[in-house]
């Protein structure tokens, strides 16, 4: 009797704890912005990954710097190097290398491509000089205008970029040497650039996540770069198990990122027992999403989908997640109860394959597919 008290105990904690994810949390956090803005094609562009500054340079996502200035930008996963092309003009930048082939040529950039929250980053000022353009840092505004006549004191539209999922850009325009939006003729004047930027990308992420926008959003261009460049994956989830419902995350070049499949409470000789569904996504700056969809194994009518949020910590190669709000709206046996989640680490492990539940090695676990 004493070893019986140990899983139900575990699984009576496992009802209560299912993940769940507010928006909210994440969403309202003031960002630490290196750059408040970088003009480029008569736009001002953000990204769900931010600018950072090492070494007294900043780094950019390459992505929307070159399909701004009208490159198509691909991913080779084997040889890890992204390749832009334009009209007969072909770039190729490896990851790590300082060194950028334009036609064959090499053009020294000064400093390497690098990883980071799933993307490739850049010297701003290397890359877009090495692409024919002038650039422009103004400390006034702390902003870069990308071109010709540099003009920081002007409305623009907004141009957002996000790792998976269509460019998007505002109905409105912004000016941030005045702090103000203009939607349809109507000024509005933020405190500070910054409250003005958060403001901007908090409504961005709203569009994202719920489908509505405050000020006015629309598609500017579908996203290419999130079809057939994530890599492949081997996954030891059966064919039968690999849902992909409308939570489902295609995996990218982040070993975190992708659709996970697990019980995370386990035993044949009950009906309670469980299988788990957690998508995670990358939302920058090293933190991510978590949705969970948990299903009974002998009622596949009863589910709850719950979220989280965490962040990654290099040092346990492992996923640290926040504690869960609760929620309210399962289905069968979830219904009518408070599901919610406590705060745990993911661990990487199987060369990257697996995520492990609380420890490393436990039973556990949840693989990719």
């Amino acid at each position: 009797m004493k070893n019986l008290k140990r899983p139900i105990a575990f699984f009576l904690l496992l009802i209560m704890l299912f993940s769940t994810t507010t928006a909210f949390a994440v969403r309202h956090e003031k960002r630490d912005i290196a750059l408040n803005g970088i003009i480029v094609n008569d736009h001002i562009v953000y990204s769900d990954v931010e600018p950072y500054i090492k070494n007294s340079r900043t780094f950019v996502p390459i992505r929307f710097i070159a399909e701004e200035l009208g490159y198509d930008v691909k991913w080779d996963d084997v040889n890890r190097k992204v390749i832009m092309t334009e009209g007969d003009t072909k770039v190729e930048l490896k990851i790590g290398s300082a060194d950028m082939l334009v036609n064959g040529r090499v053009v020294k950039l000064d400093a390497p491509a690098e990883i980071r929250d799933d993307r490739t980053f850049v010297p701003l000022r290397a890359i877009a000089e090495a692409f024919g353009e002038k650039v422009d840092f103004s400390e006034d505004y702390r902003a870069v205008y990308i071109g010709a006549e540099p003009k920081y004191n002007k409305f623009y539209k907004v141009v957002y970029y996000y790792t998976n999922g269509p460019v998007l850009i505002s109905n409105y325009t912004i000016n941030i040497a005045t702090y103000k939006m203009d939607i349809n003729g109507n000024l509005t004047r933020f405190e500070t650039a910054h409250d003005l930027i958060n403001s901007v990308c908090d409504d961005f992420v709203d569009y994202e996540i719920n489908g509505r926008s405050q000020y006015g959003i629309s598609i500017y261009k579908e996203n290419t770069q999130s079809k057939n460049t994530g890599p492949k994956t081997n996954s030891s989830v059966p064919k039968d198990r690999q849902l992909k419902d409308e939570y489902y995350v295609a995996p990218t070049n982040d070993p975190l990122v992708g659709s996970w499949f697990g019980r995370l409470f386990y035993d044949a000789s009950s009906k309670y027992s469980t299988v788990d569904y957690v998508y995670i996504e990358a939302l920058g700056n090293n933190k991510y999403k978590l949705t969970k969809r948990t299903l009974l194994e002998s009622d596949q009518n009863s589910q709850v989908i719950t979220s989280q949020y965490g962040y990654y910590d290099p040092q346990i190669n492992g996923l640290v997640v926040s504690a869960s709000p609760i929620a309210y709206d399962g289905t069968g046996h979830f219904k009518n109860r408070s599901v919610y989640s406590l705060e745990t680490t993911y661990y990487l492990e199987n060369n990257n394959t697996r995520i492990s539940w609380g420890e490393k090695g436990s039973q556990y676990f949840l693989d990719k597919y």
